[in-house]
């Protein structure tokens, strides 16, 4: 058998980790989603502080308009001749102006609360657009990683259809040989001479080697560097 045969496999596994070491670097979108759930956390916090400010606002107008009927019914009382104690009269005119004091104090609490409303709408409106965003970036993540994830699936596929028909024209031996070797050598246990140079550890190798691999492609020859399976490629050959 031809360490030639040996090293397609090598290259085509090489290239199957390369291919799947970049589908698993594909972008899935997790880093935008975790993205997308903050910009939706702040959203609802936001509304719900709006929300709350709102309501607040509403039981300040209620309250007033409750303040003002009541202090509607002490004038008229007053002014309606029925009551002529004075002593009483007193009291329900301090209590007209208890009602006012409270009143204003109310209106001013509500003024102020108005500008919050409105710095709470503008808050929520951003985290919205924020979200709007963050959903229509993660959309076309997602996209773009399941057409990449399709591409890198088929050209997986057809490497490996690619490494099983050449695995199967390897010498069993020698194929448990050279998958020991690639597990301790970081993937690559076999790798081609260059210009007398191995190419997995950059080592020069011995000329009467270059030689005997470039007469005969069987020759199987170790580097002393780096103990990988060395072969002289067709083109390389002297």
């Amino acid at each position: 058998m031809s360490i030639l045969k040996l090293y397609d496999l090598q290259q085509v596994d090489i290239a199957l980790a390369r291919a799947d070491a970049h589908r698993r670097g594909l972008d899935d979108g997790s880093t935008k989603r975790d993205e997308l759930e903050e910009a939706a956390a702040r959203l609802e916090a936001f509304s719900k502080d709006l929300a709350a400010a709102q309501t607040r606002l509403r039981a300040l107008d209620l309250e007033v308009q409750s303040l003002r009927v009541k202090a509607g019914k002490l004038e008229a009382d007053m002014y309606s001749g029925r009551i002529g104690n004075p002593k009483e009269l007193s009291a329900m005119q301090e209590d007209v102006e208890a009602i006012g004091r409270r009143v204003r104090h109310l209106e001013d609490e509500s003024l102020t609360l108005m500008e919050e409303v409105e710095a709470r709408e503008a808050q929520r409106r951003s985290a919205q657009e924020e979200k709007g965003a963050a959903e229509a970036m993660l959309a076309h993540i997602v996209a773009a990683y399941e057409r990449s994830v399709g591409a890198a699936d088929l050209e997986i596929a057809s490497l490996t259809a690619r490494r099983e028909a050449l695995a199967a024209e390897v010498d069993e031996d020698m194929l448990r040989r050279y998958e020991r070797l690639r597990a301790g050598k970081g993937g690559v246990a076999v790798v081609a001479v260059r210009g007398g140079i191995c190419d997995g550890c950059h080592v020069a190798v011995p000329e009467r080697v270059v030689s005997r691999l470039g007469r005969d492609p069987d020759h199987l020859a170790a580097c002393d560097g780096c103990g990988r399976v060395l072969v002289v490629l067709p083109s390389d050959s002297q």
